[in-house]
């Protein structure tokens, strides 16, 4: 699976941000290169590649190799992108962290500086990953969302979007509810899970089972190396930074829904003469409930 192919980047800072999200995954000497990069990228610009090797303790092979799963050609591209981000101010959301002496305007000025963040960096992370999400379900006989605790508030607000374009979906927060109807998954369907850490139990075997039946997975998750993303056929990427007090920020769950939403409006995009009839049908008749 290849996680960060997409030329283009779209986020002002997309090399920082793809830099930190791969961070956990590199090897040894790749960290090196990596660390360094972030901590005095101006210094990288006036460097050759043997100079930025030597520099970041690393070897040649490792910087270029570096550059390759950031999605680069090479050292020369990597200081293209660096000149044009460098030149637009880089926000510093770590020091953004929350706290109780905080007067609430502060409080809610660093809330919305982090979510926008998140957005922007987690947009940097996924263009090709969320294509492939969505020719999964535009063929998709029927659509299963997992979730577990506050994860399955964006797969109820995903399954209820679903539903008024006419498509099969379902979700259920019952573990055992979610074991079973992934054991009945057949080819064709898509298991669709939502797990920020990418390691609850529930979860991880609802999709193990739903690979297993040949159903078509797909994950929303931050972590590159856990258990979900092993048994995820296409896995999207968020990039959140919680600096808040208990780390219990709704970045991830916003993050989540955002990419949930854009998929959304893809399909309808997708299939309009279908799925706009559709929305007109049920957009209609729920008019029942409101006085």
């Amino acid at each position: 699976m290849t996680v960060l192919s997409d030329r283009e980047i779209k986020n002002p800072h997309g090399t920082f941000v793809k830099t930190r999200f791969l961070l956990p995954s590199l090897t040894k000497a790749e960290k090196k290169v990596a660390v360094f990069l972030l901590e005095k990228p101006d210094l990288v610009l006036g460097l050759t590649l043997a100079e930025f090797a030597e520099a970041a303790g690393s070897s040649q092979a490792s910087v270029l190799r570096f550059c390759q799963k950031l999605g680069l050609e090479g050292f020369s591209e990597l200081k293209l992108h660096l000149t044009k981000e460098l030149s637009v101010k880089q926000p510093d959301v770590t020091s953004q962290e929350v706290s109780l002496d905080d007067s609430f305007a502060e409080i809610m000025e660093k809330v919305f500086l982090i979510n926008i963040q998140t957005l922007q960096d987690t947009l940097a992370l996924n263009a090709q990953n969320c294509e492939e999400a969505l020719n999964a379900l535009l063929t998709a006989s029927r659509v299963i969302f997992f979730g577990m605790g506050d994860a399955i508030i964006p797969c109820y607000f995903a399954d209820i979007k679903f539903k008024r374009l006419g498509i099969n979906s379902q979700v259920h927060s019952d573990p055992d509810l979610q074991l079973t109807m992934a054991s009945l998954l057949e080819p064709g369907d898509v298991a669709f899970a939502v797990s920020h850490s990418g390691r609850s139990r529930t979860i991880v075997e609802a999709m193990r089972l739903a690979k297993e039946r040949k159903a078509t997975t797909i994950s929303i998750t931050k972590y590159e190396k856990s258990p979900l993303t092993k048994v995820s056929d296409i896995t999207i990427f968020t990039a959140t930074v919680d600096t808040t007090l208990g780390k219990e920020i709704i970045a991830r769950r916003v993050a989540e829904q955002a990419i949930l939403e854009s998929l959304y409006l893809g399909l309808l995009a997708k299939k309009r003469q279908q799925y706009e009839k559709n929305l007109k049908i049920t957009t209609e008749v729920i008019k029942f409930n409101k006085l």
